[in-house]
């Protein structure tokens, strides 16, 4: 009896510190928000007026996502590890976006919605069937999806690739040149094979013990970071390899995760002060991947608190509304918001529902959103994707639904995943 109190006790000791890590995390971002963001980006919509009522208000909705939480934590270890994720890229920067702009609640309060439904359907699984393939022959199809898909972009690029891009050097000349060649069919080739289908590889490959092709597969990822000037290949290699290695579960992978997180936001100023002698890191980093997504979630539900898209953006939807805009919504979001014809401010899973059809459209993109990741508990997937789906729950956050889930391959994620991973 003793030892089985020791192993709750460990249990809820490892729930406790993720949690305390998550809590540090939240903190620090309200100073970078109070002293950083606010000061060196106001110009572009990042407010400074404090409300304390707002911050316990955020609390309050904070505590209440934590003790649902704990059902996760207790049922999977998957859905914890990926409500981490939303808690740290979804709800976190919106909270701290309302308690200190000044902001309505629309977006602070549809992101707990959409979190709150991912914890009341993921913890569970459904039955499904289980399609078994030898081992070598499930090796042999998934290497010939991978060049079935990269074969066409071979014959388009060819060995036209400027290795400075591996520096990071000349990317925009390398993406304007990838951009010349880019037909709608290698587009959607292009991004099934970098987001999807080689990280997958590369994974399942590493795990059956197999070096030699693993390499292999990775040229094929340097060779489509080398053609595009894509840095989220460079990120995803990183992300996928990084998560492959490190740690044992998704309970080491959180930790070290959240911990490299703090290390990150404590080294960015001391790196960006005393050796760049700029802001350089801090905006690129902190700015862009916590708050801008927040910022946009405000200027979406602002731009669209009176009418809605109804999906008129999206295939096939398309073929039955039309779209009452006469540009892309992200393109009228960059001119109205941020004076700025050239940028496109892609929207997340969260505006992306208010856009298309008001509060309604946030909770039917947070049922789909938690019914995908349903399935994804139910094939009992090795912890060594985790980088994987990482990637996928930021594309979700930066990227309109139907965009991540077509364009983006997260389809094809779910074929690959409950034909060939399940038993790995």
């Amino acid at each position: 009896m003793k030892s089985y109190r020791d192993s709750l006790y460990l249990i809820d000791r490892n729930f406790l510190k993720i949690q305390l890590l998550l809590l540090f995390v939240f903190i620090v971002l309200e100073f970078y928000y109070k002293f950083f963001i606010s000061v060196q980006f106001d110009y572009l919509g990042f407010n400074n007026n404090f409300s304390l009522l707002k911050l316990i208000e955020t609390k309050i909705l904070y505590f209440v996502l934590i003790i649902g939480s704990y059902l996760l934590y207790k049922r999977s270890m998957f859905v914890f590890s990926i409500y981490v994720l939303l808690a740290l890229f979804f709800f976190i920067p919106n909270a701290v976006m309302y308690v200190f702009s000044n902001v309505e609640r629309g977006p602070i309060y549809s992101n707990f919605l959409f979190i709150l439904t991912f914890i009341l359907l993921t913890p569970f699984k459904i039955k499904l069937p289980v399609i078994n393939f030898p081992k070598k022959f499930t090796i042999t199809l998934f290497i010939g999806l991978a060049l079935l898909v990269f074969t066409p972009i071979f014959i388009v690029y060819g060995f036209n690739i400027n290795l400075n891009t591996l520096l990071l050097k000349d990317i925009y000349l390398t993406r304007d040149i990838f951009t010349l060649k880019e037909t709608s069919l290698i587009k959607y080739l292009y991004n099934w094979e970098v987001k999807a289908i080689i990280p997958l590889l590369l994974v399942f490959l590493l795990i059956n013990k197999r070096p030699i092709l693993a390499f292999f597969v990775f040229a094929m990822l340097i060779y489509l970071f080398l053609i595009s000037g894509n840095k989220i290949v460079y990120m995803t290699s990183i992300i996928t390899l990084f998560f492959f290695f490190i740690g044992k579960n998704y309970t080491d992978k959180i930790v070290f995760f959240l911990i490299g997180i703090l290390l990150l936001l404590i080294v960015l100023p001391i790196i960006d002060l005393f050796i760049l002698n700029s802001c350089l890191l801090r905006g690129t980093i902190v700015m862009r991947t916590f708050f801008f997504p927040a910022l946009l979630n405000h200027c979406y539900f602002d731009y669209f608190q009176d009418f809605s898209l109804y999906f008129s953006e999206n295939s096939p939807f398309n073929l039955f509304f039309s779209s009452p805009l006469e540009m892309k919504s992200a393109t009228i979001i960059s001119k109205v918001y941020f004076q700025n014809s050239d940028m496109y401010a892609n929207n997340g899973i969260v505006s992306d529902g208010f856009m298309n059809l008001g509060y309604f459209g946030v909770i039917l993109l947070s049922i789909l959103f938690g019914l995908i990741f349903l399935f994804f508990n139910s094939l009992n997937l090795s912890s060594k994707y985790f980088g994987v789906f990482l990637t996928f729950v930021f594309l979700f956050l930066s990227l309109p639904t139907f965009t991540v889930i077509m364009t983006g391959g997260l389809w094809i994620f779910a074929l690959i995943a409950f034909f060939g991973l399940r038993n790995n």
